[in-house]
């Protein structure tokens, strides 16, 4: 009989990492929240025609990573492989596109990549999304954001920032990049030959060390952009400066998705050996106009979970749940039982109740509340239920009370401070 095992490159996250995820997705979540973002869920389903106008056709994503299927009445459909098309979409159809929104979401991506350590073909992410401003102060803030972040979980990744202007600084500058390669054929691999007749741009993120020898000698985009675009990049840097945020200038960012212009900025690991981006993002004025014949500028960045849980090895400073283990000797009593669960959980959400059903003795049930780590054991008998108590055991210093029902609140308040 075939083994059944979890699709390649999709992963299970059990209770144990769950706990972890969770507990960086609150921060991140609380972090938004902080700067006036709101959640936004959208569905994981999409009609393919959005992915296609919006990362590029000629993107990898689009041509060979997509989960894309037809159904029985021949529409395309694609499993989501990023979040911000499915936000612009989701504004646009909910008639929020006249007021400036800020949100954010976290949730599960799909793209079929080479599964590897932080990479995975299911994977999960967190944006945020700031939408209907212009200015180059919204780049400076958005950065503050993905700043607060790092400093909550005490770590400092290195950020790197470009400009790649506008689109028609682009396409000059695409010009330029695609004459510089054509002289270099020989150097170029086929898949570089196609991305040098599609979008050159995507060239310069290589990580093949004859291209980047080669890149050092390429055109740059600094000399193209306009006057505009110049400036809208300078006060964003002196934003940067005036907020002690440090930064890299990197001519070679330009970001692999086709909706980004002027600003894009990544975060990179900064650890030994490492160069993986934890985070990146930068403004999509256009992505809007293209897609909804609607002018609306906006910026957003994205965050790897898998990959950043890997960057700070898995440490999260979780809520603290004081758990209770509640050990009932006699079948008959799983009512009571339940009623001073009950009594304990309505006491605070900061306390988990597990009630053990095996009816096993005492020693038996004990070991099985270490195993859990709980904090307390409630340890109920034929007597306990007769006189309306229970026995409470602190696990930690084992010391043990007998406690009537009507003053488990005094009980827990003293106890546990709470």
């Amino acid at each position: 009989m075939k083994k059944i095992q979890s699709v390649r490159g999709m992963k299970d996250v059990l209770p144990s990492d769950c706990k972890i995820y969770s507990g960086l997705e609150n921060l991140l979540s609380s972090s938004a929240s902080q700067f006036g973002y709101r959640e936004i869920r959208t569905p994981i389903l999409e009609d393919s025609e959005l992915f296609i106008k919006t990362i590029g056709d000629g993107t990898d994503i689009v041509e060979k990573e997509m989960y894309t299927f037809v159904d029985s009445k021949k529409n395309s459909y694609s499993m989501r492989p990023e979040g911000t098309a499915s936000c612009a979409r989701a504004i646009i159809q909910g008639g929020l596109a006249n007021t400036i929104n800020k949100i954010w979401y976290c949730g599960p991506f799909f793209r079929h990549e080479r599964p590897q350590k932080g990479r995975y073909r299911q994977f999960h992410q967190f944006g945020a999304e700031y939408i209907g401003v212009e200015g180059f102060e919204a780049d400076v803030e958005i950065v503050l954001l993905a700043d607060s972040i790092w400093k909550k979980l005490k770590i400092k990744p290195r950020l790197k920032v470009n400009t790649i202007g506008n689109h028609e600084e682009r396409k000059k500058y695409i010009s330029k990049l695609q004459d510089y390669f054509s002289k270099h054929q020989d150097i170029l691999s086929e898949d570089e030959k196609i991305k040098m007749e599609k979008n050159p741009l995507r060239i310069l993120d290589s990580k093949n060390q004859n291209i980047i020898d080669l890149l050092k000698q390429c055109p740059k985009i600094n000399e193209f952009i306009s006057k505009d675009s110049r400036n809208h990049f300078e006060k964003f840097l002196k934003g940067l400066d005036k907020n002690k945020i440090c930064f890299e200038r990197d001519d070679n960012l330009v970001r692999g998705l086709d909706y980004y212009n002027r600003t894009v900025f990544e975060y990179l690991d900064n650890s030994e050996n490492s160069q993986n981006t934890i985070c990146a993002g930068g403004r999509y004025d256009y992505l809007f106009e293209n897609m909804f014949n609607k002018k609306i500028p906006a910026l957003g960045f994205a965050i790897g979970i898998e990959r950043l849980l890997d960057y700070i090895d898995n440490q999260v400073d979780e809520e603290e749940c004081i758990n209770f283990y509640v050990i009932i000797l006699k079948d008959k009593d799983y009512i009571y039982a339940q009623n001073v669960a009950d009594e304990i959980r309505n006491y605070s959400n900061a306390i988990s109740v597990v009630l053990d059903y095996s009816y096993s003795n005492l020693k038996v049930q004990l070991k099985k509340a270490n195993k859990l780590n709980s904090n307390y054991c409630i340890i109920i008998g034929e007597n306990e239920s007769k006189d309306n108590s229970v026995q409470i055991k602190n696990m930690n210093t084992g010391n043990q009370e007998s406690v009537s029902v009507e003053n488990i609140a005094s009980y827990l308040k003293t106890e546990l401070s709470i």
